[in-house]
């Protein structure tokens, strides 16, 4: 169980166990009076016979199924593919490039500052998440 906030990933090698850790989350957070997220809770089946894991289900609700979720600022995918991730890095350098454009254009504005910029803003938000 890796949980961080309110973002909750429960990681096992077999259904069965997934939805015992499930239903004891559940059962728990229902005691000190929180609920879980219906609509919001999803799995993802990490492995090459994923066609044997049926619907997910818990008290009578069924969970959607996804093939990648975002957690913790990684991109993680039934595929264990990293290229996904790198995409989304890439495209969220290239909204914070483009939002200081203006900014890095202007002549006014000294190179030192520039590369500032690009230490403090652009770099950290391409890295985010790296770890993970």
């Amino acid at each position: 169980m890796l949980p961080y906030a309110d973002d909750v990933v429960i990681l096992g090698r077999s259904e069965g166990y997934i939805k015992k850790t499930l239903e004891e989350m559940a059962a728990i957070t229902h005691q000190i009076g929180l609920q879980m997220n219906d609509i919001k809770t999803k799995y993802m089946v990490n492995r090459r016979d994923e066609n044997k894991v049926k619907v997910i289900e818990l008290m009578g609700k069924k969970y959607e199924k996804v093939e990648s979720f975002k957690y913790l600022g990684s991109v993680m995918t039934s595929l264990n593919d990293i290229e996904t991730e790198i995409k989304s890095k890439i495209a969220i350098g290239n909204k914070c490039y483009y939002a200081l454009g203006p900014m890095l254009r202007r002549r006014s504005i000294s190179q030192s500052i520039k590369i500032r910029l690009y230490k403090t803003i652009i770099r950290p938000a391409v890295t985010y998440g790296a770890e993970t």
